[in-house]
């Protein structure tokens, strides 16, 4: 392998993201994003819970995306493939720590987006900011699981060589753009 440069790192990242995402269709994405609102709509009573629900439902995703960079930090420093179980129990954990966090989470987030004028505003800039994150979430998890599938690790060893913050930041800054690219247009209720 090639010497690893940012440049580099983040063409075989992107390459590899869009190699994981190829048979995604922006309609089914699209719909499946639709369904997860409507749930959340039909759980809620009112605008004033569904407001509520969207910052609770952001904090976590935002706090798992951390995680989910954290992990794969730890894969990457370790430069080891943990089995797909140790992977998906330290999700388990991460999410459970984050729900025992989420009163004071929700704090932190709810200063953040309560910079947005009025309710509708706020409303508004929490499903913007919830949609990508949701997504961006999903490439990163289906990555790390294929980052240290069996198949697979013979190609993927060879980022154990590379700068692990570049690899980081490629997969955070990748999978937030394909996340926008993929959510461009939708039209949410």
């Amino acid at each position: 392998m090639e010497k690893w440069t940012n440049d580099t790192v983040n063409r075989t990242v992107m390459a590899l993201v869009q190699q994981l995402t190829k048979d995604w269709t922006k309609t089914k994405v699209h719909s499946e994003i639709l369904e997860i609102f409507m749930n959340m709509r039909l759980e809620t009573k009112n605008e004033e819970e569904y407001v509520n629900l969207l910052l609770t439902n952001v904090a976590f995703a935002t706090e798992s995306s951390f995680a989910l960079q954290k992990i794969f930090e730890l894969i990457l420093l370790n430069k080891q493939f943990p089995p797909a179980e140790a992977v998906q129990a330290w999700l388990t954990d991460a999410h459970e720590k984050i729900q025992q966090q989420l009163p004071t989470l929700r704090d932190v987030y709810w200063k953040h987006f309560s910079n947005a004028q009025g309710e509708e505003n706020m409303k508004r800039k929490l499903e913007l900011s919830y949609c990508p994150m949701l997504l961006s979430n999903r490439i990163k998890t289906d990555f790390i699981f294929a980052f240290i599938h069996e198949q697979n690790q013979p190609m993927m060893k060879d980022f154990f060589d590379a700068d692990p913050k570049a690899v980081l930041e490629a997969l955070h800054h990748i999978s937030g753009f394909f996340a926008s690219m993929i959510l461009e247009g939708i039209e949410l209720i």
